[in-house]
């Protein structure tokens, strides 16, 4: 996928690819472990308002987006801003570690992580490993790993634009989410106030 001109080498073009791949992969492996678990667990609340939905589009627009700002269908006034050419690798690496992340989050929780918002009744607060931190590192994953597509094919609008999208809808999200875990579990207010929602330290 991509173009190989748009990398310093062809080896750093098969990296890219390769982490695409896994990308793509760790989705499909969350997808179907997630909805194995979820068919088999009694759920007492589930309030999901189409953010499920909105999190697929989002990943979808932010790949395609990176890709289309740096084709021969971009203007050219599009396809100019560029960021210099070692950003390659800062892209891929980020890529690796929010893929990391993100599987790393969804093993942690088990089968308490659903891509629907549900409550099952033997669900409990998890609090530790990475949520000891961060409450959604899953989250934070995924915008790691879109933002990483982007960097790595080094297009400032695509950046601009998947970090804006990606924000935006995971904030709505983490706001439907929020509501319930806090409605069900008393301990999630104080939990709320000694964690950050995505980035440890910053946000």
């Amino acid at each position: 996928m991509g173009d190989m001109t748009k990398f310093n080498s062809a080896i750093e073009y098969y990296i890219f690819n390769v982490l695409l791949m896994c990308l793509l992969i760790s989705e499909i492996f969350i997808f179907f472990y997630t909805r194995s678990k979820q068919n088999r667990t009694e759920k007492i609340d589930t309030r999901d308002l189409g953010t499920k939905w909105l999190l697929y589009l989002n990943f979808v627009f932010c790949l395609i987006i990176s890709f289309l700002c740096v084709s021969q269908k971009a203007p050219f006034y599009i396809r100019k801003l560029t960021l210099p050419a070692y950003f390659a690798k800062i892209g891929m690496l980020i890529i690796a570690v929010g893929i990391c992340i993100r599987i790393k989050a969804v093993l942690t929780l088990k089968k308490a992580f659903t891509l629907n918002v549900q409550i099952s009744k033997e669900q409990q607060l998890i609090t530790n490993g990475m949520y000891k931190f961060v409450r959604h590192p899953a989250y934070t994953g995924s915008i790691l790993s879109l933002l990483g597509v982007s960097i790595a094919l080094k297009n400032i609008p695509a950046i601009v634009m998947v970090a804006i999208c990606s924000f935006v809808c995971y904030q709505i999200r983490i706001n439907v989410e929020e509501a319930v875990l806090q409605k069900y579990f008393k301990e999630y207010k104080l939990y709320k106030e000694k964690t950050y929602k995505l980035f440890p330290y910053i946000y």
